[in-house]
């Protein structure tokens, strides 16, 4: 990977002594720096994103809206969301349309209106402060897909995005970690928890997002490879999913299954694990996710020996089938007292992740690759992960509803179970439409030929 030779590309002159040594490196040093520095920049965003989720909120009376109480946590998650929703519908916009070299900077002025908004959290009192998390979700919602728009389209990008994508899954654990030790060590009020959390992460922020601005872009091996991405226009958006329409569709459906499984997981992991008989101990959330996320790596480092981009999306499908199997599979062995809590939570992870990190990005980079049309993958990541926010939100309110109306209670513990269940069944038979109707798409040779066509 060397410095791009693309219009949006900066000239040789006008480097830093950082980006000049990085158009000389060779790609393999290029390819560890990138990776170092996605991995930072996304397991930052988390520590301004998360954290508030790290207690319980025991202390907040339940509210009542229009005849249904609601937990104060499960809304709060939802005021966030809610942003967060909006945020990726305005991302398949911006997201697909920002040049290369205003990505880095427009990030750096998202995440610090976030944490401005995470400030003001902690100075207004319950329940009004659910509106400052809606607009600290609103900026960090079209974080994931301006970060990957630096680094899809390249030769190395399964290697470049599972950095990016790991993250979540370390800095999940993390975040929370340091969000307990900052109440229980410091004595840090529970509502003025996430920013003082936030504020620990932006040195690190500052440094992985300079790094990544000096990334050189794409080259033209990479276009030759990977196929040209240029910013999309509203028409090209259009025309791209009247285009693949059933395809996105099936996408989309197989997404928002495991982005609601993997909310409830992460959101309500400590409750979960009390359900389950576990005494929660603050770096549970650490320990745990850190298993995970090596145990993933392992798996996922194996998908760059596949270098045939329609091969790489039939391998990415069954990994996705066969992650969702896995994950409902340790639930029957928690159900049947074959796993502890804590073991079931690492090997529920390890298929969770499986399934969803190549999902998240490997998958949908290669895709573009193999169709001839004009499209990034930033786009379609932003597509699916606005209607998987919608489907977490749905999940949440649904649940108080129920109890409500019912007069049942149903702990986190027994909707994960439901859920796990619904996804080990529904997400394989995705994949299955995924194969079926993008293998003909392929065969057939559908859109417009662009520069670097399909492997």
């Amino acid at each position: 990977m060397s410095q791009g030779t693309d219009h949006d590309g900066p000239a040789q002159a006008s480097l830093s002594p950082l980006g000049r040594w990085l158009s000389r490196a060779s790609p393999s040093a290029v390819t560890f720096y990138a990776a170092l520095a996605a991995f930072a920049a996304y397991a930052s965003m988390y520590a301004f994103r998360k954290p508030f989720t790290a207690t319980d909120y025991n202390s907040v009376p339940d509210l009542v809206l229009f005849g249904y109480a609601f937990s104060y946590k499960p809304i709060a998650i939802i005021s966030q969301l809610l942003g967060y929703l909006l945020s990726k519908f305005l991302g398949i916009r911006f997201a697909s349309s920002a040049q290369y070299r205003q990505r880095a900077p427009f990030v750096l002025a998202l995440i610090l209106f976030a944490e401005v908004a995470l400030f003001f959290f902690g100075m207004v009192p319950a329940p009004w402060n659910l509106v400052l998390l809606f607009l600290n979700g609103i900026p960090l919602g079209m974080v994931w897909s301006m970060l990957f728009g630096l680094l899809e389209g390249r030769r190395n990008t399964e290697f470049l995005s599972l950095g990016m994508s790991v993250s979540v899954i370390f800095s999940s654990g993390w975040v929370r970690s340091v969000g307990r030790l900052v109440m229980h060590k410091w004595q840090v009020p529970e509502f003025w928890m996430p920013a003082v959390t936030g504020a620990l992460f932006i040195p690190l922020l500052l440094v992985s997002l300079y790094m990544l601005q000096q990334l050189p872009a794409p080259d033209k091996d990479d276009m030759r490879e990977r196929s040209a991405r240029r910013p999309m226009s509203r028409s090209d958006r259009k025309r791209f999913v009247r285009t693949y329409l059933p395809g996105i569709v099936c996408l989309v459906f197989g997404y928002l299954l495991l982005m609601a499984y993997r909310n409830v997981r992460d959101d309500f992991m400590g409750g979960i694990l009390q359900d389950l008989g576990h005494t929660v101990a603050p770096e549970d959330f650490a320990n745990t996710e850190n298993f995970v996320g090596l145990s993933v790596i392992a798996v996922l480092c194996c998908l760059r020996l596949v270098k045939n981009n329609r091969q790489a999306v039939w391998v990415n499908l069954g990994l996705v089938a066969a992650g969702a199997l896995l994950l409902g599979g340790s639930t029957a062995l928690l159900q049947a007292e074959m796993l502890s809590p804590i073991n079931f939570y690492v090997l529920n992870g390890i298929g969770l992740y499986v399934a969803f990190v190549p999902y998240q990005s490997i998958l949908m980079d290669r895709l573009i690759a193999t169709l001839p049309t004009l499209a990034t993958a930033s786009f379609l990541i932003a597509l699916g992960d606005s209607y998987g926010y919608l489907s977490v939100v749905g999940v949440y309110l649904g649940r108080d509803i129920y109890q409500t109306t019912t007069g049942t209670q149903l702990p986190w513990a027994s909707l994960l179970v439901s859920l796990s269940y619904a996804v080990t069944i529904l997400v394989p038979l995705a994949m299955i439409g995924n194969f079926v109707y993008f293998r003909r798409k392929m065969d057939s040779g559908a859109g417009s030929q662009v520069e670097g066509g399909p492997n």
